[in-house]
């Protein structure tokens, strides 16, 4: 009898922990209006779009990110800077409302071409809860093709909890003789000062 139930109380705990596990990650039967498999309030850096699929052997660059936060924006902005100066800020696409709600999606993001140092377009789609916002977004000729020493990286920061405001990264340049070595404090104000023009495309939570 001891023994029945101490399997009774072992089936309850791991079926409970179980459970705990699901409703954390957002899984099913929880929260079926969340991205699934991402906790509340954290953005999760998913995998490169499929490489061997056909329309993605188009692109240069690509990525895919996922998010569950309360909040009213989801903003992807593509900005230059010279030096620590910045002179390009522009919007590429947004989905949002007017007050804080429930902010539950993907966002997908994609450079046609072959060459990830001579990017013409950029093209994003946000997701959320059934909507999808997108739009494209011409890079100024100017940009790219003068400075042949460069750098690139693609989606560098790590999962984890969103903080309002901050700018994650999905693809950004760094020119200049100075080098173009990747580091943690590349894309910073620190950074930018190092760097003779710096290209950011980053996704920002408000």
């Amino acid at each position: 009898m001891k023994k029945i139930a101490l399997i009774v109380v072992g089936v309850i705990v791991i079926l409970g922990g179980a459970l705990l596990y699901l409703n954390h990650m957002n899984y099913w039967p929880f929260h079926k209006d969340k991205e699934k498999g991402i906790p509340d309030g954290e953005i999760k850096n998913m995998n490169q779009l499929d490489r061997t699929d056909e329309l993605s052997l188009l692109l240069a660059a690509s990525g895919k990110v996922g998010y569950n936060v309360k909040g009213s924006n989801v903003s992807i902005y593509f900005d230059v800077y010279k030096r620590d100066k910045r002179v390009l800020h522009k919007l590429v696409t947004e989905f949002g409302s007017e007050k804080d709600t429930q902010l539950s999606g993907t966002l997908v993001w994609g450079i046609p071409g072959f060459d990830v140092f001579k990017p013409t377009e950029i093209r994003a789609a946000v997701s959320n809860d059934g909507a999808t916002s997108q739009d494209s977004f011409a890079i100024p000729k100017d940009i790219f093709g003068k400075i042949e020493d460069a750098g690139a990286q693609t989606q560098s920061f790590e999962d984890g909890k969103i903080k309002k405001g901050k700018k994650y990264i999905l693809q950004g340049w760094v020119m200049g003789k100075e080098g173009t070595g990747m580091h943690e404090n590349i894309f910073s104000e620190k950074g930018f000062k190092n760097q003779e023009q710096t290209v950011m495309l980053y996704v920002v939570f408000k």
